[in-house]
């Protein structure tokens, strides 16, 4: 039975759906079926005499795969560049109530709140239900936050949290649309490139850290975060225990959630003696509006140097 939170999302997702066959003609994009339902990526070939591989582009959850403050302009470009593009949807996040609204709530209930920070403190395990195991990295179980490291920055009552069914379904649901993309990638030659970027970076992060399908030949994440502190805190290691190279981009326009983890982020690729990171920081304006030119230059750039 699905959360209430849960089926918003996939109503959602729906309408988004018959938004894009609105918007565009048949031909011009093709969809999956998962779980009997259809999700709808655009596929552009290179338009090189030589195909370098396939780049899949999942832009943060809510932007439409064929807006123009997605990754419609950077998948040109590196179809430029030699690389067929695909880009999928990413599934909607569903949201619970803010902290202030659920101690309310609790309050009202006459639930125990006794100590404020074991929300905080809480963590979701995926598939694993070994509580011993406190390895980011292993497959399912992620570790208890110390409350004495709140960020002070972040007020409490401000801070969203997804809903855990939610956070789940979402994961299985991206898992599900990259092991499709990944299929559909073996029709050409070449490497297989994931970009991401916002919360489908770090959903990325945590899924390839775990092992939980297979890993791509290389991974770009364009400012990571998740809009729920207990998560954000463990990006930086998960995405220090991927087992492929990164290029971790990030912009001064970020919001507040993806820039509080820039240094955490290059601290644990360092600590954890991680090969291929780098880590660079876009100029400009708002990410929106980033020239991909500039944007595909630098990926170009990163794979040059790894050989591709």
């Amino acid at each position: 039975m699905l959360h209430g939170n849960s089926v918003a999302a996939i109503n959602n997702q729906l309408l988004k759906k018959l938004d894009l066959q609105r918007e565009l003609f048949s031909d011009q994009y093709q969809s999956f079926e998962i779980n009997q339902q259809h999700f709808i990526y655009l596929l552009h070939e290179n338009t090189t005499a030589i195909t370098r591989g396939v780049a899949v582009l999942l832009a943060d959850s809510g932007v439409s795969v064929a807006g123009q403050k997605g990754f419609v302009p950077l998948a040109k470009e590196m179809n430029k560049l030699g690389w067929v593009t695909i880009i999928l949807p990413a599934p909607e996040i569903a949201f619970m109530p803010v902290a202030d609204e659920i101690a309310s709530t609790e309050t009202a209930e006459g639930t125990d709140t006794e100590n404020p920070n074991d929300t905080a403190a809480m963590a979701i395990t995926s598939t694993n239900t070994d509580t011993n195991n406190t390895d980011p990295a292993s497959n399912g179980s992620i570790t208890m936050v110390d409350p004495d490291s709140v960020d002070p920055d972040i007020n409490k009552a401000s801070v969203s949290g997804i809903d855990n069914r939610a956070f789940l379904q979402h994961e299985e649901q991206l898992i599900a649309l990259l092991q499709a993309a990944k299929v559909k990638s073996e029709d050409y030659p070449g490497f297989f490139l994931v970009i991401s970027q916002g919360t489908s970076a770090a959903w990325l992060s945590k899924i390839y850290a775990e092992k939980k399908i297979d890993s791509p030949d290389a991974l770009v994440t364009i400012s990571p975060y998740w809009p729920d502190r207990k998560f954000n805190q463990l990006l930086a290691q998960w995405l220090a225990n991927t087992p492929m190279p990164v290029l971790d981009l990030y912009n001064q326009w970020d919001n507040e959630w993806a820039r509080k983890t820039v240094n955490a982020r290059e601290v644990a690729a360092i600590r954890s003696l991680k090969l291929q990171y780098r880590q660079r920081q876009l100029l400009g304006v708002d990410l929106h509006q980033q020239d991909s030119t500039y944007l595909s230059k630098e990926i170009y750039g990163w794979l040059s140097h790894m050989g591709w």
